[in-house]
């Protein structure tokens, strides 16, 4: 009897550990997520990030499940190592990746909201600090009903120029010297992960 008490008892430790999988909801709101994300980059000029990139859709639908597991450290794993480790698992190659997550927010505008009015998630974004060209979007939902939030950005070393990249400092070799100092010291504020 206290063989069947304890390992029922294990049971819904370990269950209550788990996420929940993406259920049509959460999948309806990594769309809109997207939606809104592009929307974001829009209004600053910029081209909407590709969402057709189904190994980074299922890296972070991956990440969101995790975080809904364990959030802190923020940016790690469960396990204790980097966000990043999760893109070499699905076979992605890339040259710059960033990373924002985020838990409690109960909508995908709430959450878009929550990352503009953050100056690093808002660069990843904007694709301010590193020229992104794809997205994946994760939604999990722990057993509470708290929602976790991941969106993964990468270049894969095929995105051109960021159009509206210079707008801020103007065209010319000046402009183009600022742009560049710009890119350079907002790398050392942004989570991202470097492959070459």
């Amino acid at each position: 009897m206290k063989r069947i008490v304890s390992l029922l008892l294990a049971l819904a430790i370990l269950a209550g550990s788990f996420a929940l999988p993406a259920s049509a909801a959460t999948t309806g709101y990594a769309a809109e997520v997207l939606r809104l994300t592009n929307a974001e980059r829009a209004k600053d000029h910029r081209n909407a990030l590709a969402s057709t990139h189904s190994k980074l859709n299922a890296a972070a639908q991956k990440r969101a499940e995790e975080i809904a597991v364990k959030y802190e450290p923020p940016h790690y794993r469960p396990d204790g190592r980097s966000w990043s480790t999760v893109l070499g698992e699905y076979g992605i190659s890339y040259r710059v990746a960033g990373e924002n997550i985020a838990m409690g927010q109960k909508s995908p505008a709430a959450v878009v909201a929550a990352w503009m009015n953050s100056p690093g998630h808002r660069d990843n974004i904007l694709g301010r600090k590193a020229n992104f060209n794809y997205i994946g979007v994760g939604v999990a939902e722990k057993k509470d009903g708290t929602l976790c939030w991941v969106q993964l950005f990468l270049n894969d070393g095929t995105a051109s120029a960021n159009p509206g990249a210079g707008r801020a400092f103007g065209n010319g070799l000046l402009g183009w010297l600022l742009t560049v100092l710009s890119y350079i010291t907002g790398f050392f504020t942004m989570v991202t992960a470097f492959r070459f």
